[in-house]
């Protein structure tokens, strides 16, 4: 599996440079995954069809989600917190919720595509806000990636950086934190 990803890793980064520059409307998500599919078989010398390939693999299946995040969704929406996701993705954004069990866990998805900014853009976390219908310093935010972090708290976020197993100031390192966060 390792030497197929090698295989086509230099197409994803090409149909990803399309999602970030806001070049996949929602209505035209499925041809794109579908060429990208097509170029993907015949890297491969694959002979099913990108239609049969899609049906079957689905690009979100390849995302793992953390781990605990599951149980962490599960435990903000029982103390009745709101939660959103604001992804650098495509429109089926939901689906790919859905599809790994946190559907009914998100009360909003905001794909850049249909935000119409790309993180870290701080255009598109007060858009999301506004979206929302809240004060940007309303929204608590994590993310794994620094630039995205600074640009929610230019924006008024209150905004915690996520690594995993990797202490240091101002870094989430568990989901305990998190709490402690939200009790602030």
């Amino acid at each position: 599996m390792h030497e197929i990803i090698k295989l086509i890793e230099p197409i994803w980064k090409k149909y990803y440079m399309r999602i970030v520059r806001l070049e996949l409307a929602p209505r035209s998500e499925h041809a794109f995954w579908l060429e990208m599919a097509e170029e993907a078989l015949q890297v491969l010398g694959a002979s099913c069809s990108p239609r049969r390939l899609l049906a079957d693999w689905p690009h979100f299946r390849f995302l793992e989600p953390q781990p605990g995040a599951h149980t962490l969704l599960t435990r903000l929406k029982l103390l009745g917190y709101r939660t959103a996701v604001y992804a650098n993705t495509g429109p089926s954004l939901r689906r790919c919720l859905d599809y790994h069990g946190f559907g009914r866990l998100i009360d909003h998805a905001f794909p850049c595509n249909e935000v119409g900014y790309i993180k870290p853009d701080g255009r598109g976390y007060r858009l999301v806000a506004k979206l929302m219908g809240v004060e940007p310093g309303e929204i608590v935010y994590f993310d794994d990636d620094e630039y995205n972090i600074r640009s929610a708290r230019a924006g008024g976020y209150r905004a915690y950086l996520v690594r995993p197993g990797q202490p240091g100031p101002e870094i989430v390192t568990n989901h305990e934190q998190i709490f402690e966060i939200l009790r602030r």
